[in-house]
Parts: C-alpha cells; structure tokens; sequence
C-alpha cells in the first residue's frame, strides 16, 4: 500500500532532545526529497516540545527518497516512501490553453465559486452601531467558528475563501491567542509579541483548518503581506510589526508605516518578514488548497495615496517592487508552482500585468452609485471586460461596501461575473462571520437559517457542472448580442456552447447553431428542458421580467 497519495502531504517528523534558547532560530531543518533525475528541496520549521517538521507534496508516483540536513546531528535523517494513486484533481495552476481560468493538477477544471475575504472583522469604533458584534473589538472567531463557517460554504458548493487573519490588524487587543498573532503573544490586553517566536497555537489551529478546508475542496487564499493595515493608523497602531507591540519597525513619521513597510532596504525589516514568510511557507506552502495572496487591497492604498495622505505618498513602482521581491522569494522556494496574486492592485497595471502576479484578487468598482442596481450591474459587466484583457483568472474579495440584504441585486452580481469571465465574491462584511453557531448576516438582518445567496450560489455552480458546461473555452461575448437592454450578457465558445444571462428578463438576438437551447430559472433551479433549434439568426425572449439564464450548446461532439 503506498504511504501518500499523489498531490497529497508526506511529512517528516524528527526530535531532539538538545535544550535550545531559541529553537526557531538556533536549529534549522531543511528535507531533500528526489525521484529519478527530479531533486526538490523544502525548509523545515519548528513545532515544539523537540520536534521539527518538513512537508512535501509530491507531483509524481512512485518511490521516492528523502534526506534531511541540520546542524543538530538528531534532525540528520534519510528514508524513502510510496506515491499512489490520487484522492483528489490537485491543486491549482493556470489553464495550459485558456489563461483566464484555472485548472487542476490533473488537468481538470472547476468552478471556482468564491465567498471573499474571511474574516472581515467590523471598522466601526465605541458604541455608534447597531449591534455590539459590529465593534471593532468585538472578540476574533474561534477555531469552532472556522469549522462551522466552512461547513456552511462547502454545502452550498463553495470553493473558494480569501483569509485576511493572517496581519488584519483593525482589534486592539487579543481574545483569542490561536487567532492571533503568528508571533507569540506575551501579553494579550496590551497586544504585545514576542518577535522572535512564532505562536505554535495559531499556526497549528491553522493547520487544522487548511486541512479541514482542504478535506472539503475549499481553496484558501492566504494573505501573507498584507499592506492596508499599514496605511491607516488606528490599524498601524495595532500591527504587530509596529515595535510599539513588540515588533521591529518604526513609523514613517505620518502616524502609519507605510513607508517602512514597503522598505526593501532596512535590513532588519528584511530579516524579520523574511523569516515570517519562510516559516509561514514551510507549513503551507506543500498543500494543494492554499493559494497566496501576497498582498491585498493595493486599490485603496493608491486611493489612499492620492486623497486622504498625500503627505505619506509613495509611487506605486514601490509596492510593486516589495511583492515581486517577496513572490520571488516564495517561487524560489516553491517546486510546486502554487498560484499567487498580488493582491488587490486597483487598476495599476504595473502590478496586474507583473509574470509574478498568476492571477488576480481584487475589489469591484466602487464608484457606482449603490442606490441604482442596474448602474451596478452595468459596471460589474464592464469591469469584467477590463480585467479580461490581462489574460488571468480574476477573483473579487468585496464587491461593495455593503449589501444591505439586498440577495436579488446579490445574485444577479454572481451571474453577472460568471458571463464576465471572472469569480464574484460576497459583499463587505464588517462584522463577525459567526455568533454561537449562527452567521451573524443572518442575525443582522434578521433571516431564519441561511441568507437566499448561498442557495443561489449553489445554483450556479449546479447549473455549470451538472450540464458539463465547459466554461474555460467560453469568453465575455456580449458583442454577439443584438439586444434593446444592455441588461443581457452573453459568455461564449463561438460556434459550441453559449451562456446568456437576462438580468431582468428582455429580449436579445444572435447567430445560433443547431442544437439545442434550455431555459434556467436562477431562484428556484428550474429549467424548461433542452428544446432542439435550427442554426441561424434567433431572437430569444426571457419568460418574465425576473432574471433568467438561456444556455445554448451546439449539435454533435464537442469534446475537442
């Protein structure tokens, strides 16, 4: 029987009795793992209680050796193991044909179908709110919240989550020391690390919830670098980089550390992210679920630059410069090839079009008017026709600034993306995913169960994998429409299989192929049935004003 799956994690484990002040900095581990002429070498990390950890993912099936190398003669190790067959399709990479989307380590394809950033804790400060969970300090979410949480996605067909735990530095203090920092935490009322360990309660309840993620076929997203609590200094003043708590880096003299974030040149600043990102990869970086977002919200911060400190401003050739150092530095690490964003980059193309950035997460367009849903919809289409020239998979983590419990004007934003080439995420939730078991969405907006999005979400992804819609060789094609709204959207592998969306019902015209057309009914799942129809010029009408999906497919095989 082999000893690991294809794909899956093999871990070494070895002990040591030798007594080190500081054993994340006094010993180090790196494995070796090699198969025929193919040589991957990995770093290890320290556990405690003695024991150090390499992990290694491997691509190939077979037998495989491995060695390790350390200073202390007790971590020097050798051995070999077994690779069978795979449990799961792997991890993601980008499509060999059809950049836009991803596929799977196997060559398979699946839907990315994406909550957004988790957790999004409240920006609100004292008692002007609503709900006291809306707080900025109301307690962080417990490793039960976690599960209870990627229960609730995983049933609706959700595969997708963005984590903003990792630097998310908004609460002022630390109620849970497994949530919080990845440094040791010595004094969690006046949130104080210590710089020079890292905290063993977080990264291993991390590691429980990536497999737990994983085990479900929920990618995560980590945010490794992430930059906006720099910028703003009520979050600079929380950071755990600010020495003020512990850490190692001065302020920029403007009450934030934007400035000394982004420093390549402090060397001190270097060693300490560098370790940070070597220790956070080696636990992670050999799971096929986790992607990196190296980065994020970089679409404020050059908002941020222009209007609210002007006296902080940096060029954007700065940030950009700071993550392709730190992408480099992973990609050297990494003989996995995983997938890894900078982050939000707004509409820099300096960093949407960097090799370094595989694909993108960022935020929608955010100067729409809120009150006016069809200007909305009308913009998430014309942003998905901009992201798609760059040629990469796009991933929005918030797509506004609240969605007021407006699920309609929700869904219609998810069918929107979906013929836009791009995965929607769920709306700018500042408050708390899970209150005793209960999403707080439901609490706050007083729903019994679960919100309508999740069930409509789940149609969605129903709609494309039941049929077998081959989604990756389909582009936005709103441009083979003749239609009197310009509420109808149209995602298309010309000549094979068309994907129509009438945002509220209307009518629309096109050259269709033989074979056959299916009305969809995105509230209820309903459909009408495939009906078969000639080639040629064709107007369809929607069965109401309501939204509705018309999938056209062409006659005969399609499998090329």
């Amino acid at each position: 029987m082999a000893d690991v799956p294809q794909w899956e994690v093999f871990e070494v484990s070895l002990t040591s009795d030798r007594q080190y002040d500081n054993p994340f900095l006094d010993a180090e581990l790196r494995a070796t793992f090699t198969q025929g002429e193919v040589r991957e070498s990995v770093d290890g990390f320290y556990d405690g209680d003695g024991t150090w950890r390499a992990r290694f993912a491997p691509m190939t099936r077979g037998e495989w050796r491995y060695t390790t190398s350390s200073s202390d003669p007790a971590l020097v190790s050798e051995g070999s193991f077994t690779v069978g067959a795979p449990i799961s399709s792997g991890g993601l990479c980008l499509s060999s044909r059809f950049g836009n989307y991803f596929e799977r380590e196997d060559g398979s394809h699946t839907l990315i179908a994406n909550d957004g950033w988790f957790p999004h804790v409240a920006n609100r400060v004292g008692a002007k709110n609503d709900f006291d969970f809306e707080d900025v300090d109301f307690p962080q979410p417990s490793e039960a919240d976690w599960y209870r949480y990627l229960d609730l996605i995983a049933e609706h067909r959700i595969n997708f989550v963005v984590d903003i735990g990792q630097l998310y530095a908004r609460q002022s203090t630390i109620t849970d020391t497994s949530f919080r920092w990845p440094w040791k935490v010595v004094d969690a009322q006046r949130n104080r690390i210590d710089r020079d360990r890292f905290n063993l309660d977080y990264y291993q309840r991390m590691d429980r919830q990536i497999a737990y993620a994983k085990n479900k076929g929920i990618f995560f997203a980590m945010e490794l670098l992430y930059d906006n609590s720099v910028v703003r200094p009520r979050e600079w003043d929380n950071h755990p980089s600010n020495v003020r708590n512990g850490g190692w880096l001065e302020g920029d003299g403007n009450g934030v550390g934007w400035r000394s974030w982004f420093d390549l040149d402090n060397p001190v600043h270097m060693e300490y992210v560098r370790r940070y990102v070597r220790y956070t990869w080696a636990r992670y970086g050999a799971f096929w679920n986790v992607a990196w977002s190296v980065g994020s919200e970089n679409g404020n911060l050059a908002r941020i630059n222009d209007e609210r400190l002007p006296q902080a401003f940096i060029a954007p050739e700065i940030p950009a410069a700071w993550f392709q150092y730190w992408t480099d530095f992973l990609n050297r690490r990494d003989p996995y090839g995983r997938m890894k964003s900078y982050g939000d980059a707004g509409r820099q193309e300096l960093m949407i079009a960097n090799a370094g950035n595989n694909f993108i997460i960022t935020q929608d367009p955010r100067n729409y008017p809120k009150d006016d849903v069809r200007h909305g919809w009308r913009a998430m289409n014309a942003f998905g026709e901009m992201m798609w020239k760059f040629g990469r998979p796009v991933i929005v983590g918030e797509m506004t600034a609240g969605n007021n419990g407006q699920y309609d004007a929700e869904r219609r934003l998810y069918w929107i993306a979906f013929t836009g080439g791009y995965s929607m995420g769920r709306a700018d939730r500042h408050f708390p995913t899970i209150i005793d078991g209960r999403l707080a969405e439901s609490v706050k907006f007083g729903i019994d169960g679960v919100p309508p999005i999740y069930a409509d979400i789940r149609r969605l992804v129903e709609f494309v994998e039941d049929r077998g819609i081959r989604f990756w060789r389909m582009r936005p094609s709103d441009r083979l429409l003749e239609t009197p709204d310009d509420l109808v959207f149209c995602l298309a592998a010309e000549e094979e299989e068309y994907v129509l969306y009438f945002a509220e019902g209307g009518v629309a015209s096109l050259d269709a192929p033989a074979g056959t057309a299916e009305w969809f009914n995105p509230r209820t799942g309903e459909t009408t049935g495939a009906v078969e129809i000639e080639a040629g010029r064709r107007r369809f009408a929607a069965p109401d004003d309501d939204d509705w999906v018309l999938r056209l497919r062409a006659a005969g095989d399609l499998t090329r």
